[in-house]
């Protein structure tokens, strides 16, 4: 039984014979540096047209975090299964070592995260955005006069998980920057300004308590729909809602919570308590097959620039269906190459016993607590769903009320690119 190498050493191994041959001090023979390389792109990455390009690129500029992660990608679907291959590159991967020993250069650790090489990786590359999403284009949404100014939206039910979504968002106000707005949906327009007084005394009460004064916004409508168009007509930089979980009529028709989400633009955090802690450091990042996954990249990166934050990248450990398998090895790749280059701190949890995010997710955060746990929702949602139940239901519900913060995919246009054309 060969154990297969891990790609992100095999693409350090590539750096590195690509340093050697072109550094004109080393007299030794370098025929095995060749033979390595050779043996990467004649046998390991496949032959697809798409896969020879990525390859070529990687050659040709080596510290580009984007290449290293599509490659480390190709690597992966070209290993799996094939355990022949496998035994000859553990050889070759001997021969590099020895290689690099005789010439006395240290090699990385197999089991190093490479952190100090990834720096000076990052350090050489231009930081720019839009460069790692490229081939993707977002369509374009209608915008409408805005009343508010980009708030953050604490959906009031005069109830004490209320009053803990308030102390969530007082935690991200210094971040987003945005006005926090309680915001309350009366069924008649006669309750409008009785309703808004009571509000008025709780925001002065929150001003005292958390020395942010919140200001009040009462609507008539429907929770359902009123949330979903204030945040996406006003362009809300986050919604934080507090939550009862799933109990009674709502085990029958699904999550209120993922019923106000769905078909919002804006970001949600659905709390079931207060904050443990002021700050955040740990984040559970599910990482699954589908292709709106790397959608949640845009927030991880706007959280790390504030917070000194740990994502643990976590996937199921069993899937089964062995096209999943390899769409989630992609999407896993491509993730770690976005923290990569943008210097954000990881860790990748592949938990036993579990088949799909959902229930990887779960598992770790019921035996780590994180201080929150990062989704999307499934699209297209219908009734049928919130009948039946999705999985992000499980994840906002979960037990021990670990806040979750769930974004919706957004409407994208994929270009020509395999697996990596996504958005952000």
């Amino acid at each position: 039984m060969h154990t297969t190498p891990d790609p992100e050493y095999i693409i350090k191994l590539l750096e590195k014979c690509l340093k050697w041959k072109n550094d004109k001090s080393i007299k030794q023979s370098k025929v095995v540096l060749n033979i390595f390389i050779d043996f990467l792109r004649l046998r390991v990455v496949p032959k697809k047209n798409s896969a020879q390009d990525v390859f070529q690129q990687f050659i040709s500029r080596p510290f580009k975090p984007k290449i290293e992660g599509k490659l480390e990608t190709w690597i992966e679907v070209g290993l799996d299964g094939n355990p022949e291959i496998i035994e000859e590159l553990n050889n070759k991967i001997r021969q590099i070592e020895d290689f690099g020993n005789n010439i006395g250069y240290t090699l990385p650790n197999k089991k190093d995260t490479e952190k100090k090489e990834t720096t000076a990786f990052i350090q050489k590359t231009e930081h720019n955005d839009d460069d790692i999403f490229s081939d993707v284009k977002v369509k374009e949404e209608k915008h409408f006069e805005t009343e508010l100014n980009n708030p953050i939206l604490v959906p009031w039910d005069f109830s004490p998980v209320a009053d803990s979504a308030l102390q969530h968002a007082v935690m991200f106000a210094p971040i987003l920057g945005g006005t926090i707005y309680l915001l309350h949906i009366v069924k008649k327009a006669k309750e409008i300004e009785p309703t808004k007084a009571k509000l008025k005394k709780i925001a002065e009460e929150a001003s005292i308590k958390y020395k942010i004064k919140p200001e009040v916004l009462v609507k008539e409508g429907n929770i359902f729909k009123t949330i979903t168009e204030i945040a996406n007509d006003n362009r809300a930089k986050l919604v934080v809602m507090g939550t009862h979980g799933i109990k009674g009529i709502q085990k029958l028709t699904g999550s209120w919570a993922l019923k106000v989400i769905s078909g919002t633009n804006t970001p949600f955090v659905v709390v079931q308590n207060a904050p443990r802690a002021q700050k955040i450091e740990n984040i559970v990042f599910p990482v699954d097959f589908t292709r709106e996954n790397k959608q949640k990249l845009k927030q991880a990166k706007l959280l790390a620039k504030y917070y000194d934050i740990n994502f643990i990248l976590v996937v199921a450990k069993d899937i089964s269906k062995t096209e999943l398998l390899k769409k989630t090895k992609t999407n896993l790749n491509y993730v770690k190459a976005f923290f990569k280059q943008n210097n954000i701190r990881y860790e990748v949890k592949a938990v036993k016993g579990t088949e799909s995010s959902t229930e990887a997710a779960l598992k770790y955060a019921a035996e780590n607590l994180p201080d929150l746990i990062m989704i999307l929702t499934s699209k297209n949602l219908n009734l049928q769903d919130y009948v039946l139940g999705v999985e992000e239901q499980k994840i906002i519900a979960n037990p021990q009320k670990i806040p979750v913060m769930v974004i919706n995919p957004r409407k994208v246009i994929y270009a020509s690119y395999g697996a990596f054309g996504n958005a952000v």
